[in-house]
């Protein structure tokens, strides 16, 4: 059960470290070209160009970079915030069995 845990501790670690930088690249958006050459063109949005499509016309080149650049990182949000919950869950549980668990004594008859 150690093991176990150590495991889903590590995946606590890793999903919540890919949720962090999906939601980071999420927010300064993609790299793509521009008029101004290639950069990342909502870089200092801080995420208002994922309501206002109506901007995304400035990233020329990838063809629809912006919508791929969403929906990748809103799936690999929605996943890895489902690991960590999953792996914390299954902590919870593993914690539970260590320090509730109920462990049989056998009682022999006849010794003091």
């Amino acid at each position: 059960t150690l093991l176990s845990m150590i495991f889903s501790a590590l995946g606590i670690a890793f999903s919540g470290y890919c949720l962090v930088i999906s939601a980071l690249g999420l927010l300064q958006g993609p790299y793509c070209r521009t008029l101004d050459g290639w950069e990342y063109a909502f870089e200092g949005t801080a995420g208002r160009f994922l309501t206002d499509s109506s901007v995304w016309i400035q990233c020329l080149e990838p063809a629809h970079v912006v919508e791929w650049n969403i929906i990748l990182f809103s799936i690999l949000i929605a996943l890895s915030g489902l690991q960590v919950i999953v792996c914390l869950i299954r902590v919870a549980i593993q914690l539970s069995k260590i320090l509730c668990g109920t462990y049989s004594v056998i009682i022999q008859p006849g010794i003091i």
